[in-house]
């Protein structure tokens, strides 16, 4: 009883300054779990913070701090299927000792570490929560029987029915994983399932008014000379980049050459395909990534207007206005605050729009790669609540399309709740035709899940679509 109350009070926070410095990365890569289990912000906010903490750690220290905490969020249910089968009792298991175990499961089966190598970097890791050593102990047996045990235990698992396949061994949630299995079959719910597992690439937009793509692509590789950067066919404004680093660091990004962007994410946009002097609205704009790439498919000439209720996320603009050198004669750029779904009568005196692309706030199913957090934040009843916001914005912003406008409708989730539903309703009220419309997948595209459709008003043609 007493080792089990201790493990249920360690807590990172009120392990002395001294002792934090245990293990790295291992043992911060435990604290940022934690936050992250904590509701404490998404992974990738909580592991830049947490970084920045620590900026005394080498480059090869960060990586692997961000493989673990990446990693561990990926995998979870499986590693726990492990854990629980090894320890004495894993339901007792306090918060901390269970993520301390997850963390050197996932460097034994993840990483393919010597299983000496994950045990003593656990041993190291623990002493910093428990300097009694106790914990360290129980991390040292479990993880020992794990490592004898792991290649028949992961055989059992990928035996089993397939709904206990996408769960235990790929940590699918049971709830997502039954609709998969339905709406895809067996097949390809295990082909989504083991994509969203594998580690991503960091994709990269060009701004191709500056610079084409080919001359990025040697300048990154100059910056980066451990990366593999490859060219994506048919989409020229895309990098496809692997063991980059960082990417949001570097000559490229800060003269505004390149934007970090999912390949998958720059599609509304393109397919939005704004011409230059138009009236383009960026609906839902959050940071301006979009709002970036819509100026640079204007050529920077016209009107363009970047929307969102969030205060605190359309502060970014400034920096975006300077890094993207939107600051021209040619460029009306309007930032502005409002509710979409209401009034929004902060756009009343720009009348209608030429164009609109409209991101809507979603689950974000279509990302469990990028943030495998989401895997165990969001629950079946957030696709209803999701699709009543996202029903009430697209009827808002398409009343606000003038005639023979387009409306891209694009969402990060393959879910038809949240995309297609939602199109095939605004069509069938009439006056719209369908231009485009493409869900992305993981499986079929190694991206994010994300559905893009453009919709026009038939009062006139419309110009050339991208990407299609």
């Amino acid at each position: 009883m007493a080792r089990q109350i201790l493990y249920k009070r360690c807590d990172m926070a009120k392990a002395p300054a001294t002792r934090r410095r245990a293990a790295v990365p291992q043992a911060l890569a435990v604290s940022l779990l934690r936050q992250v289990e904590q509701g404490r912000g998404f992974s990738n906010r909580v592991l830049a913070e947490g970084l920045e903490r620590n900026l005394e750690l080498e480059a090869g220290e960060r990586g692997i701090v961000t493989a673990l905490v990446y990693g561990v969020l990926r995998h979870r249910s499986r590693l726990d299927v492990h854990i629980d089968a090894c320890a004495r009792d894993g339901a007792k298991l306090g918060a901390v000792p269970r993520m301390l175990l997850r963390v050197g499961a996932f460097e034994l089966l993840e990483l393919g570490r010597e299983p000496a190598n994950a045990i003593d970097h656990a041993i190291a890791a623990a002493s910093g929560w428990d300097p009694s050593g106790r914990l360290g102990k129980l991390a040292h047996a479990v993880l020992e029987r794990l490592a004898h045990e792991a290649t028949a235990r992961d055989e059992v698992l990928a035996a089993a029915a397939p709904l206990d396949v996408l769960e235990r061994r790929w940590s699918i949630p049971r709830w997502l994983a039954g609709r998969w299995l339905k709406q895809l079959g067996a097949e390809r719910a295990l082909a989504r399932a083991q994509a969203l597992a594998r580690v991503p690439s960091v994709d990269v937009r060009v701004d191709l008014g500056r610079i084409d793509a080919q001359t990025a692509r040697t300048r990154l590789q100059a910056e980066r000379p451990g990366a593999r950067i490859e060219l994506v066919p048919e989409q020229p404004q895309a990098l496809r980049v692997h063991g980059g680093g960082d990417l949001f660091y570097g000559a490229l990004h800060d003269e505004g050459l390149i934007s970090v962007q999912g390949l998958a994410a720059q599609q509304p946009a393109r397919v939005l395909a704004p011409q230059p002097g138009e009236q383009v609205l960026d609906a839902c704009a959050g940071m301006g990534v979009k709002t970036l790439q819509l100026a640079e498919l204007m050529t920077r000439r016209g009107t363009l207007v970047a929307a969102d209720r969030d205060a605190t996320k359309l502060v970014e603009h400034a920096r975006l206005r300077e890094r993207g050198r939107l600051d021209v004669a040619s460029l009306a750029l309007h930032v502005l605050t409002t509710d979409l779904a209401g009034d929004a009568s902060e756009l009343d005196a720009l009348g209608r729009f030429d164009a609109v692309l409209l991101d809507v706030p979603c689950t974000g199913l279509g990302n469990l790669a990028r943030h495998p957090e989401i895997r165990w934040l969001r629950r079946f009843e957030d696709l209803a609540a999701a699709a009543a916001v996202q029903s009430q914005l697209i009827a808002r912003l398409r009343a606000r399309l003038r005639a023979g406008g387009r409306m891209v409708v694009a969402v990060c989730s393959p879910e038809p709740e949240e995309g297609a539903r939602h199109v095939a309703a605004l069509l069938a009220q009439g006056g719209l035709s369908l231009l485009h419309e493409r869900t992305w997948t993981p499986e079929d595209d190694g991206t994010e899940g994300f559905y893009v459709a453009c919709v026009q008003d038939r009062g006139a043609p419309a110009p050339a679509v991208a990407g299609s």
